[in-house]
């Protein structure tokens, strides 16, 4: 009896043995049983460029705290008359920094270029004339009493943030300007005061170049 139930039994095994083994393989899922890795791809990040600053205020004092200046100071269409004749001119071609605003204290180069002249000329008084290798030019005018207040000389180079002079009368005069053929005005002694009275887009605001470049590296005007 027990040698019968012995057979069946490993007849049974027998037969479990070769269905197993006919079951097609591709019903069973080998995949099912790994893990699946998903491969992530990086993103290229962009490196962030870092402005260099070009330009700057010619007063720390600018820097230090908000100054309110008047229409008069400002640039463009003011409320003070620039010209009489021939006809009225209410035009200022640049930024008057007053003493009673900066102080009787240094006058710092906005940007860097080569001194083109040192001079004096009438209505401007003592002025420093600087051009620079990207094509603009800056004019500090008005605010020199003597010769011994300016630093700088012809032919010289002066850096951003350079001492230019010393603010010894009541205001510096800041015009900036683009080199063309135009830029200097021959019937008045070579100085670079054409069309001064005229907004035809010769003559660029100061401020607005200044705070541009300095928002540009992430530095917040005070103005």
């Amino acid at each position: 009896m027990k040698k019968a139930e012995s057979k069946l039994s490993l007849c049974i095994a027998l037969i479990a043995i070769i269905l197993f083994a006919s079951i097609p393989l591709w019903h069973i899922d080998l995949n099912s049983a790994r893990t699946q890795t998903h491969v992530v791809k990086k993103k290229k990040t962009k490196k962030r460029e870092i402005h260099q600053v070009t330009w700057g205020y010619p007063f720390k004092r600018l820097y230090e705290k908000k100054i309110k200046f008047k229409s008069g100071q400002k640039f463009g269409q003011t409320d003070v008359i620039r010209r009489y004749y021939p006809t009225k001119s209410y035009f200022h071609d640049g930024y008057d920094f007053g003493f009673s605003e900066v102080g009787h204290s240094t006058v710092y180069a906005v940007h860097a270029g080569t001194v083109h002249r040192v001079k004096y000329a009438r209505g401007l008084g003592l002025y420093v004339w600087v051009i620079s290798d990207d094509g603009y030019v800056e004019i500090y005018q008005e605010g020199f009493l003597s010769i011994t207040d300016i630093y700088v000389k012809k032919g010289q180079k002066v850096k951003l943030g350079q001492k230019i002079g010393k603010l010894t009368g009541s205001h510096i005069h800041l015009g900036i300007t683009k080199t063309d053929k135009d830029y200097i005005d021959k019937k008045h002694d070579h100085t670079p005061c054409k069309y001064y009275w005229k907004d035809n887009g010769t003559w660029l605001n100061p401020m607005k170049i200044i705070e541009n470049d300095l928002r540009k590296a992430g530095k917040d005007p005070i103005q």
